[in-house]
């Protein structure tokens, strides 16, 4: 765990780059505050489906606020974001070339110094563009900020070793996310939105990467074929899940003629190019999605159970008539 004093916080890099992580950390810790937690986890650790350095030094702190059995609220909002984090941070690739996770790159967290210096190469770029006389007005404001950044000292050989312990407790902090996950989600089983994003997250924890993607795009979002990459579109209507594969000239067709919006808007698949099937009650199942099945049941919405059982199941894809997985590259 990197110590909140550690001067090394100030080079990990956040979103906002103007306020102070360990601070905020502490306070969260001494007196929690939901519009302020939002903001450091959303705004600050992941926006936009970013990672930082911070956001994985902030990964064992956070556990801490949820263990309290009393902290319930803390717990919930702290297991949707660390499972979200769990889903954003790993390149699904490694999975697919067959590495081992603990050998992959997580996102914002270089592991040499040229990769920190080309993190240092952005900021420098804008301060040469707004620093220029034709600049426009409207983002003077962000100019010392980026100076600010650039005048931090960059990360040497030493923070290297702590950078490389950040990342080992990363991946040795996943069965604890996971374990946060599924406690938050047997307290909140009657919000089925929390249900979904929980069970993403335990998925992540898990390595189920396509999985944990599919959950948090819900009933419609994108996917392709492992096998030859064409990419599908899917939308859920009712019981069923349509796919439509994306046509190379997409971009030359009129809206009104675009079938998966067509169809969303008259709530019918009538265009459909297919539908995914779901997994069968006696199919033989990965153990980690047996689980995840047998938590999702504790949902009075059955939609968890069913968007689950749909995306655990294969298909055939239209293109190369191969049936495999359903493939949900980050």
């Amino acid at each position: 765990m990197l110590e909140l004093t550690d001067p090394l916080w100030n080079k990990l890099g956040d979103a906002q780059l103007d306020q102070d992580i360990p601070v905020l950390l502490a306070q969260l810790a001494a007196s929690w505050d939901r519009e302020a937690a939002v903001s450091l986890l959303w705004n600050r650790l992941c926006h936009n489906q970013e990672c930082y350095g911070a956001t994985y030094a902030a990964i064992p702190y956070l556990l801490k606020i949820a263990e309290p059995e009393e902290n319930r609220r803390q717990r919930r909002e702290i297991a949707l974001f660390i499972g979200f984090v769990a889903l954003c941070a790993r390149d699904l690739h490694h999975q697919a070339r067959g590495r081992q996770f603990e050998d992959a790159a997580l996102q914002g967290l270089p592991e040499t110094l040229e990769g920190w210096d080309r993190i240092r190469d952005c900021f420098r770029e804008h301060v040469a563009w707004l620093e220029r006389p034709d600049r426009p007005h409207d983002y003077e404001q962000t100019l010392p900020r980026y100076r600010r950044v650039l005048a931090i000292e960059p990360v040497n050989a030493d923070d290297l070793e702590k950078i490389l312990s950040i990342k080992a407790e990363f991946f040795s902090a996943l069965p604890f996310i996971r374990a946060l996950c599924e406690r938050s989600l047997l307290e909140n089983v009657a919000d089925k939105e929390a249900v979904r994003y929980l069970l993403s997250g335990i998925a992540a924890a898990d390595g189920l990467l396509s999985i944990a993607r599919l959950l948090h795009y819900g009933d419609s979002g994108l996917f392709e074929c492992a096998s030859c990459g064409q990419s599908y579109e899917f939308i859920r209507f009712g019981e069923r899940i349509a796919i439509y594969a994306e046509d190379p000239t997409r971009r030359l067709v009129r809206p009104a003629d675009d079938k998966s919006s067509s169809d969303y808007h008259e709530g019918a698949p009538s265009r459909a190019d297919g539908f995914m099937p779901p997994i069968a009650e006696n199919d033989v199942l990965d153990g980690r999605t047996a689980t995840l099945l047998s938590l999702a049941k504790h949902a009075p919405s059955p939609e968890p159970t069913l968007l689950l059982r749909h995306f655990a199941g294969s298909f055939v894809c239209c293109r190369c008539g191969v049936q495999g997985p359903i493939h949900c590259p980050l």
